[in-house]
């Protein structure tokens, strides 16, 4: 009788290609120990900075007997928490292969089981794997295993030491891990029953930023659910706890959602001085940025601990982003919120992928998601109608407002005015209604132009956001490609891939892209105050600076000393200073244009209470065009261009009550622009 049998490369191969990462591998035996009833697991890492390390994963679970371990955990590809029967602590089993325990133990050279079972106290089994010994055969099943029984004072539990490991740990890998255990069993969930700790320096702190839990100054509080039958519901809370919308199915989708039973639960921040002063909030803004810097985003939780990547910092599964990039005054982003969508799932719906990482597409994934996006749209179009609402009940107040103040201007007129010099105080009052009426007239116009580059800036944005998902595949499979050629063409490698893999990594500026629109719209820019003018252009520089590398054009920045700030926004000032670095950069790539030494220089200078900024460079200068015609809206020498830019620039800095002047050859040969603000204080 023949049977099938399989090389030990196979062994390697499944190591290779099921975990991306190692911190994964730890994960998915921190997993066992949940599945294994366990209410503690412990993660000790032992000399991880350098290569030969070990980790040591330990918990209180219920243990194995000799039939668990050779029937079950020595069997791959199959796992009898597949029979999805309940633990005796009323936990559904997550794994399902039994193969994310094998990737996870081949991080090292050898592995040594230690596990005392509950029902036999006093007996421990052990079994030790050395991955070498299957160098040496031709089959998996030419290696021979001892189960080893010995006698124990050791409560019940298990342990695993994974040695000689083959990855070196950094400092950010284990904060990385540290987070990801954290975050594994629900850290804002007091009935988890499963705690997590690593030994480590980084878990505490990381730990500390996590359980901070600021839910009480949250702004808005979302909980949605879908029943058995399919049928959601949701309510949005304000931030005292008072349901100020409720959603019926009905009001989410015509159909039944073809799903499990599934919570979902989300807070929103309103990160402003405004509201947090108005709630008498009893912490910063900072303290909560922070906090949601390691446990913001939305994350899904499957039969009690969490599955990535849904959630990452890098992940925007629910398309908050995207969304926002549409509407921002009322969508949240991945930075302002923090929640959690919860599946108990008993009937398996939803199907893990083979490597662990997020679920296969299906109609029941892919009908969670429908359902959490619906909810989110729903909660926008609330949010909205009050905000149009109270909008609209300016635009009708003001006209009303305006017809009683010129009632009441009469009456005084009429009632404190001599008689002889009413007409010429009337005659005044007129002249200043006409003044109004005309800059009312012309921020009409302006306030057209401005939902023109608006419906560009978001448009941008909404293609931006989608092009970086195929880029960041590109990068990936760059990797990728790296990492297997170095393998397999040893030497060779770099005669026939290292050129082309190159390339393939550049695109990471066009990933820096795809955030450039969604950053320059970032609401809280928009708020009116001091402005430190040294962090704005050191943030808009960082933001260009992959194209001032793709362009090989070296910039200089020239600062005072201190901390000078004007009065203003950042979105205005960060408005100049990006079409002026856009102006210049534009200045090279006209027909003929420097390709060499290309320079360009921000310099900030104090003029007794004024702060001047100059953008200079060596470009081509201003040419063709007459140089108060620069700032005319549609007015370019560029094709393609729109004539937008400095006009932008003209207006940005008349709103900060500032002047600007352009000189055609500068200091540097190219374009300078001069900007003249008064200090705060000044």
């Amino acid at each position: 009788m023949m049977h099938f049998k399989f090389s030990p490369k196979i062994l390697q191969r499944l190591g290779e290609e099921l975990l991306p990462n190692p911190d994964q591998g730890i994960i998915e035996l921190v997993k066992n120990s949940y599945d294994a009833d366990a209410t503690e697991c412990t993660v000790e890492v032992v000399k991880i900075s350098t290569i030969g390390g070990s980790i040591i994963i330990s918990d209180n679970g219920i243990g194995m007997d000799e039939d668990a371990i050779s029937e079950g955990w020595l069997v791959l590809g199959r796992s009898k928490k597949a029979v999805r029967e309940l633990t005796p602590l009323g936990r559904l089993p997550v794994g399902n292969k039994g193969l994310g325990r094998l990737a996870a133990l081949q991080q090292g050279s050898q592995v040594i089981l230690k596990t005392r079972p509950q029902y036999q106290p006093g007996v421990e089994y052990s079994l030790t794997i050395n991955w070498d010994d299957f160098q040496e055969v031709d089959v998996v099943e030419d290696v021979p295993f001892n189960i080893q029984k010995n006698s124990t004072d050791k409560l019940h539990g298990t342990e695993i030491i994974v040695s000689n490991l083959k990855n070196i740990f950094t400092k950010r890998d284990i904060q990385r891990l540290a987070r990801e255990l954290l975050l594994l069993a629900d850290p804002f969930d007091n009935h988890a029953g499963f705690r997590i700790q690593l030994i480590a320096s980084e878990f505490a702190e990381i730990e500390k930023q996590v359980n901070n839990s600021y839910f009480d100054d949250a702004e808005y509080h979302l909980k949605a659910n879908i029943n058995e039958g399919g049928l959601a519901e949701a309510s949005l809370l304000d931030w005292q706890g008072n349901v100020i919308f409720h959603a019926a199915h009905s009001d989410l989708s015509q159909e039944p959602y073809k799903t499990p039973r599934t919570e979902l639960e989300l807070w929103v921040f309103l990160l402003n001085p405004q509201s947090f002063s108005a709630r008498n909030a009893s912490v910063s803004i900072t303290q909560v940025k922070k906090w949601l810097a390691q446990a913001g985003n939305v994350r899904l939780y499957h039969r009690g601990l969490r599955v990535k990547p849904y959630g990452d910092q890098d992940d925007d599964w629910l398309r908050l982003n995207y969304a926002r990039s549409r509407n921002p005054e009322v969508r949240p982003s991945t930075t302002t919120v923090i929640g959690r969508v919860i599946v108990k799932d008993p009937e398996d719906m939803l199907l893990q992928k083979t490597d662990r990482l997020g679920f296969i597409e299906n109609e029941a994934f892919l009908e969670l998601k429908r359902f959490a996006i619906d909810v989110l749209e729903w909660m926008a179009k609330e949010r909205l109608k009050v905000t149009e609402t109270h909008r609209e009940k300016v635009k009708k107040q003001v006209p009303r407002d305006i017809t009683e103040a010129k009632a009441r201007i009469e009456e005084v007129i009429e009632a404190e005015v001599p008689q002889e010099s009413r007409p010429k105080v009337r005659e005044v009052v007129q002249q200043y209604e006409n003044v109004t009426e005309r800059e009312t007239k012309i921020l009409r116009e302006d306030l057209q132009l401005y939902r023109s580059l608006a419906t560009a800036g978001t448009t941008a944005a909404v293609f931006a956001h989608e092009s970086g998902k195929p880029l960041n595949l590109i990068e990936r499979a760059a990797k990728r490609i790296e990492k297997m050629g170095k393998k397999f063409l040893g030497e060779k490698y770099d005669a026939y891939l290292e050129e082309p893999v190159a390339m393939l990594y550049k695109v990471k500026s066009f990933l820096r892209f795809s955030n450039f629109p969604l950053h320059l719209l970032k609401r809280e820019k928009r708020r009116v105050g001091a402005v430190d003018i040294h962090s704005v252009i050191d943030d808009t520089v960082a933001l260009f600076q992959s194209f001032f590398d793709e362009g090989k054009i070296e910039v200089v920045q020239e600062k005072v000393d201190g901390k000078p700030c004007i009065y203003g926004s950042d979105a205005l000032l960060e408005a100049i200073i990006t079409n002026l670095l856009t102006n210049a950069i534009n200045a090279f790539n006209v027909e003929g244009g420097r390709i060499e030494g290309r320079k360009v220089i921000i310099r900030i200078e104090i003029e007794e209470s004024y702060l001047i900024i100059k953008v200079l460079d060596n470009g081509s200068g201003i040419l063709n065009i007459k140089l108060d015609e620069i700032w005319l809206p549609g007015k370019t020498t560029r094709e393609g261009g729109t004539g937008l830019g400095l006009t932008i620039v003209r207006d940005s800095v008349t709103d900060l009550g500032g002047m600007i002047k352009a000189i055609p050859k500068g200091e540097l040969g190219g374009a300078e622009f001069i900007v003249k603000i008064a200090l705060i204080g000044g």
